[in-house]
């Protein structure tokens, strides 16, 4: 195939049909402190959300904003099946069961991803956002890895596929530079997408958090790593336990994404040959904090939804 402030990415697991793989065998992370690949206990997840009555810093006035990026018509690399999908069916939970609004809703959807209109929504964003919100991000599309460089990037709908093609994507370092200069208090970024663990911090830091601290985390749907995009009209894997998840919590009140990304990274790696991350995200300025997410019900309706109403 790429919450308070949650980016979402789907990178296509048909990249080796669009662009073969690079000779070089690309760099697996290992050291983050949230990698399968260090057979992490979940069970602290369940304790430390035992007492859930903490001043959790969150008020009526926060709010909860949402960028959505998903591409599956390209104009070079090969389309894939449920990008789109998977973002719109992450949208419509969001807004049914955890209060984000129409309003705080930005998204870009295939021939709208470009370089020039990713870089404008984060302008608008840093004009909305203030330091007692949240902010989502959800990614899903193509990606690339660049194994000289260490370095990973989203491909927009017009990425190219020839040689130097990697100046027309959009590289992990760009995405971290725009989310840096936020102003947001908690940023939650989802990407489903191919080669996205190179987006992560290379320490390995532990679970002392606070929620009025600053947090900047993320979860990917794989490593260095192909991932699967699903069967076309499904979701991708990745994209199905998420779902799973934020729709049968009916208990919590609050959702830690520390939760919510273990059990999709446990349940991913455990059916498919994935391998999920979650931790923080590289060099963005997290100062170590929690990001929940407020199960509020249903959340009110649009003006133009009262108005609609209105009319039947």
């Amino acid at each position: 195939m790429v919450l308070p402030f949650i980016f979402v990415f789907h990178w296509g697991g048909q990249l080796l049909t669009a662009q073969a793989l690079p000779e070089k065998a690309p760099k697996i992370r290992t050291s983050s402190a949230y990698s399968r690949v260090q057979n992490f206990d979940l069970s602290f997840m369940a304790a430390s959300l035992g007492s859930i009555d903490l001043d959790l810093g969150i008020t009526e006035e926060s709010k909860y904003f949402l960028l959505m990026i998903a591409v599956d018509k390209y104009n070079f690399w090969k389309p894939l099946n449920n990008a789109v999908k998977d973002a719109r069916d992450v949208r419509k939970i969001l807004m049914e069961k955890y209060g984000f609004k129409p309003e705080n809703i930005y998204e870009l959807l295939n021939e709208e991803v470009t370089t020039e209109n990713l870089e404008a929504q984060f302008q608008a964003l840093k004009e909305k956002g203030s330091n007692i919100d949240n902010l989502l991000i959800y990614y899903s599309g193509h990606g690339y890895y660049d194994p000289s460089f260490d370095l990973g990037y989203w491909v927009p709908s017009n990425g190219k596929t020839n040689s130097g093609a990697t100046a027309s994507y959009i590289p992990n370092t760009k995405v971290r530079d725009f989310i840096r200069e936020l102003d947001f208090q908690h940023i939650f970024l989802i990407a489903d997408a191919c080669f996205s663990g190179a987006l992560f911090a290379d320490d390995s830091r532990g679970f002392e958090e606070a929620e009025s601290l600053k947090s900047r985390w993320g979860l990917s749907s794989g490593n260095i790593e192909v991932v699967s995009d699903g069967k076309k009209g499904e979701n991708s894997p990745f994209a199905k336990f998420l779902l799973q998840y934020l729709e049968e919590n009916s208990t919590k009140d609050y959702v830690d994404v520390r939760e919510l990304s273990g059990y999709v990274s446990s349940s991913v790696s455990a059916s498919t040959s994935q391998t999920p991350i979650f931790g923080y995200l590289s060099g963005v300025g997290s100062e170590g904090g929690r990001f929940l997410l407020r199960s509020s019900g249903q959340a009110e309706p649009s003006e133009e939804e009262k108005a609609k109403a209105k009319k039947k």
